[in-house]
């Protein structure tokens, strides 16, 4: 069953069902092949075939969603070359980042930073998984802003769901503190004004996708791309 926030102040019709299908596809909630029913959907949503449709084939374009003509509409499955490249991406982006945050982060900025951190230590004893990824997407956001960087933000968001769902999977089947010493060991790094410590720790932080990735795959197989499926998707280019 998926769930359904509210809708935003301005938000279309069209965006509102964009946003509450990826935020179903990132937690799983829609699961990676599973067949997305228009009439359910529409009902869920409370809104009309033709918004929905429009959402559908954004998410298309962007390879979370498979249309397939005269059959369907499916959830992408995982594709891991896609994950990898975001992974990298993050990895370039987030070591300046913490770089640039030892310059230019203040002591309200770390206070702010580190109450993130005790909450997340809080939900880890809990093992409530929602709160925990809510808290990590809010840690790295507040490093871009403070940072000054959002226009990088929104480049990676954009593509971010492909990532964020392999996230979800990990502190499912991983352990989840290394995740939050990596966010530790960052704030002391920016605290110390160590920018080639911290770059160290940013980059350490997102390899942790190929220390899961086999675990991941092993718990949840049939949430990814097959390697027939990744042949015959290289030989149509």
């Amino acid at each position: 069953m998926i769930e359904c926030t509210p809708k935003k102040a301005q938000e279309s019709a069209r965006d509102y069902a964009a946003r509450i299908l990826v935020e179903n596809i990132v937690r799983t909630r829609l699961e990676p092949g599973q067949q997305l029913v228009e009439q359910e959907l529409c009902q869920m949503m409370k809104i009309s075939r033709t918004p929905l449709r429009e959402a559908m084939l954004e998410l298309a374009n962007r390879q979370l969603v498979e249309i397939r003509p005269k059959i369907g509409s499916y959830v992408a499955k995982i594709d891991p070359e896609i994950v990898e490249q975001v992974r990298h991406l993050r990895s370039v982006l987030e070591s300046e980042l913490a770089a640039l945050a030892c310059r230019k982060c203040t002591q309200e900025e770390m206070d702010r930073l580190w109450e993130n951190t005790a909450v997340w230590r809080m939900y880890i004893e809990r093992k409530q998984e929602e709160k925990i990824f809510s808290l990590d997407k809010e840690f790295h956001r507040m490093i871009y802003a403070l940072c000054g960087r959002m226009y990088w933000y929104g480049l990676v968001e954009s593509a971010a769901p492909h990532f964020d769902r392999t996230t979800v999977l990990s502190l499912r089947c991983r352990p989840m503190e290394h995740i939050l010493e990596d966010h530790e060991a960052l704030l002391l790094a920016v605290e110390a004004r160590d920018e080639t410590a911290a770059r160290a720790v940013a980059v350490r932080h997102m390899e942790r996708y190929r220390e899961n990735i086999d675990t991941i795959r092993q718990v949840y197989p049939d949430y990814f791309q097959q390697e027939e499926d990744e042949i015959s998707a290289g030989g149509r280019k």
